[in-house]
This record gives structure tokens, sequence and C-alpha cells, in this order.
């Protein structure tokens, strides 16, 4: 997590597919809130990422990890199991991104530690109004935790 609630918002985004990410990414750019994006292509690139920062006493945390189910190595299942288990790192919020409307893929995501599970859209403005609804959600609206 950020240190300070002055500090730029810090989100992980893990995506695989390198179209989405780069779209992902400019929406988040031009978001109303001043936000880092930091883009790990598996789940397995992403723990890494945030055991490194969580050993380095420098290293800053996510606000908010948005999250692809459906990746190679590890997926966003699994990632989420496996962060949720974590003595320091369980309560980053996740929110998942999925092409499936699938009762099983969503009830299956919530159980593995999601915060929320939103589908992907298909046009360009409708993902930018997406991405702008989490965003201000997650920035403006919601309390953030942060880790001392």
């Amino acid at each position: 997590m950020t240190d300070s609630p002055d500090q730029d918002s810090l989100i992980l985004l893990v995506e695989d597919d390198v179209d989405d990410a780069n779209l992902i990414r400019r929406i988040l750019n031009r978001a109303p809130i001043s936000v880092d994006v930091e883009v790990c292509g598996n789940g397995q690139e992403a723990m890494d990422l945030l055991e490194a920062s969580h050993a380095s006493n420098r290293g800053r945390l996510p606000d908010l990890i948005l999250l692809d189910l459906n990746m190679p190595v590890m997926d966003g299942n699994e990632f989420m199991r496996v962060l949720r288990q974590h003595p320091v790192l369980p309560a980053i919020p996740i929110c998942v991104f999925s092409t499936s409307k699938d009762e099983q893929v969503v009830n299956a995501a919530y159980e593995n530690g999601a915060n929320v599970v939103v589908s992907k859209v298909g046009t360009l403005e409708g993902m930018r109004k997406v991405i702008e609804t989490i965003v201000s959600f997650w920035f403006s609206t919601a309390h953030q935790y942060y880790v001392e």
C-alpha cells in the first residue's frame, strides 16, 4: 500500500495479454487521479514482485490489484489463494477481470479471494467506463488499508 494518502496510488495489473494490458494502462494513465501502474504477465511474476517489495523497506505495495484469471505459469485463482495465505500481504484488494460470465467461474474467483469480479467489456468506451468506475470507487469512495 502507499505510505500515505498524498502519494500516487499504485495499481498492480496482472494480465498476460499485451494488448489488454496496454489498453488498461492507457486508460489508467488518463484517470482523474494520479495512478502508477506496474504490469506483470502472470501470477508468479506478480508474487515475485510483491515479495520483493515487501522484503525491501523501500518497496511499495499496490493499493489495488487488477487481475486476469486465465494466465500461464500461475493463473489468477492460484495467485489469489497464495496471496490470501501470505502472512503480511492478504489485505491488498483484488479486482478480477474476466471474459467469463459463468456463475461457477465468478463464484470460484470470490472463493479464492477476489474483492470484486468484473466482466471485461468488448469496446474501448465500455472498458474505459468500467476502469474509471473501479478507480473512482477504490480511490475516492472506499477507505484504503495501509501497511505500516
